[in-house]
């Protein structure tokens, strides 16, 4: 099984667009920007001045619901997922094919903001509470 994980830092286009599916599933398509960068001779990354590199992606179920309560328009965010490759016929019989991105993961990039995070009861009841008593030399995770 080939492991297509991609992580992207970049600035959120538009305002993220939740909707509901026919079964009740929430479902966020996001779009997504990011500087081209190039590597030098002596290793340091630089921004190019061309063009930015454009990315689309989709969030699902509660997640969905949390970015859209969270995440707008002009906000740099860290993004964790999978490439995912679509192909289909467009109403004149042409083919058309598309590279997104299904998210695993996305939250606010800190380099130059700050964040608040609420981790309410509104979020998944699986998720593993955190524990704050550990011995002196036990690592917390």
């Amino acid at each position: 099984m080939v492991d297509n994980t991609v992580t992207i830092v970049g600035t959120i286009t538009m305002d993220p667009e939740l909707r509901t599916t026919n079964s009740g599933m929430s479902v966020l398509d996001i779009n997504f920007a990011g500087p081209k960068k190039r590597r030098f001779t002596d290793g340091e990354w630089v921004n190019v001045d061309d063009d930015p590199q454009y990315f689309s992606g989709v969030v699902f179920g509660q997640q969905a619901e949390n970015v859209s309560s969270s995440l707008t328009k002009g906000m740099r965010v860290i993004i964790v997922g999978k490439l995912n490759y679509s192909t289909w016929e467009d109403q004149q019989g042409g083919n058309r094919s598309k590279v997104s991105i299904v998210i695993d993961e996305i939250g606010p990039a800190l380099k130059w903001a700050t964040a608040s995070v609420d981790s309410g009861s509104s979020g998944s009841s699986d998720m593993p509470k955190a524990r704050d008593n550990f011995e002196e030399n036990e690592a917390p995770f």
